[in-house]
């Protein structure tokens, strides 16, 4: 599936690696004395693979997201060809995971 302009889609899947969470650096205030002095600030992200198709496909969830090797996921979010990202896999972003092993639900809009 490969698209100029991304659609929301649903999916569902199963998880191929646990999901790794990191911050990403959002903005910056510092006071240059000698050295810089100053603050980071961040949003947390996730990120993991799942299967679809017969191939993997990176998704990404701004906030934090738990998942797990195996978990089956109904994923909604819009695709982006990973070619626009200089990366082999296509990208989900994604704005609602529920994960029917664990009865979780992550969704952004709440």
């Amino acid at each position: 599936m490969e698209t100029n302009d991304p659609e929301i889609i649903k999916i569902e899947s199963e998880v191929l690696v646990d999901s790794r969470i990191y911050e990403r650096m959002t903005s910056f205030l510092g006071i240059p004395f000698i050295i810089v002095f100053g603050w980071v600030w961040g949003k947390y992200e996730s990120i993991f693979s799942i299967e679809y198709e017969g191939r993997a496909v990176v998704v990404i969830y701004p906030g934090i997201c738990l998942v797990s090797k195996n978990d089956t996921l109904q994923i909604t979010g819009k695709w982006y060809s990973g070619k626009k990202y200089k990366i082999k896999d296509d990208i989900i972003i994604a704005n609602r995971i529920d994960n029917k092993n664990a009865g979780l639900i992550f969704d952004l809009e709440k």
